[in-house]
């Protein structure tokens, strides 16, 4: 385990030393939660009243929407969040960005991404998928962002809440503890194993199997 992914035993640290940054810097589940919803309820009220797709387009672009979310989780994490870099700026972002997190993986207060740099990120990407798509970009967002929500819920109650008897959600609870606890480079996804599963990162089973 890299020193600077290994768990600490203190539940949570400071990332900035001037208290008002580091506050910023943490969010109760409950406030991206909420937003995301919100957000996302108004871009399909949008869709439907607003634009002339199709009922069962606005539903088939949002499935794509959450589906696409959960490729760009696996991405994201990996390539960005994992990657080996002798850049000092984009080690800043990692550790910031995720770092800080493996460090205190169980600090219930930075397991999502604030509203402010959140709402800064999902603007530049409702403005590629517009860019992409045009007026279906509308249908299609809120699903991208129901996706984020969801992953964002996923990844709180594996930190805080013990292992489901539901065997699919034990499974990913096990798999996320194993990116934790075990083998940081493998076990990206979070909300779903399937890109593991196809790009080849599943965790070896000694991995697993440490982490109970």
């Amino acid at each position: 385990m890299p020193a600077h992914l290994k768990p600490q035993k203190e539940i949570s640290g400071r990332l900035y030393e001037n208290p008002f940054m580091d506050r910023i810097t943490r969010t109760p589940i409950w406030v991206p939660q909420i937003m995301w919803l919100t957000i996302s309820a108004v871009f399909f009220w949008i869709s439907i009243t607003k634009t002339d797709i199709f009922p069962f387009q606005i539903i088939i672009l949002g499935m794509a929407g959450f589906i696409t979310w959960t490729l760009t989780e696996y991405v994201v994490h990996r390539f960005l969040y994992h990657t080996e870099t002798e850049s000092d700026l984009l080690y800043d972002i990692q550790y910031k960005g995720h770092g800080f997190h493996h460090l205190y993986p169980k600090d219930p207060e930075r397991l999502a991404m604030p509203p402010l740099p959140g709402l800064v990120l999902s603007s530049f990407f409702l403005g590629l998928f517009y860019l992409m798509m045009d007026t279906y970009a509308l249908a299609f967002f809120p699903g991208f962002m129901l996706g984020y929500n969801c992953y964002i819920t996923m990844h709180y109650f594996q930190h805080v809440v013990k292992s489901p008897k539901y065997k699919p959600w034990k499974a990913l609870w096990r798999h996320h503890k194993a990116h934790h606890y075990s083998d940081p480079y493998a076990a990206f996804g979070v909300s779903t194993r399937l890109w593991d599963w196809v790009f080849g990162t599943m965790p070896n089973k000694s991995s697993k199997a440490s982490t109970g």
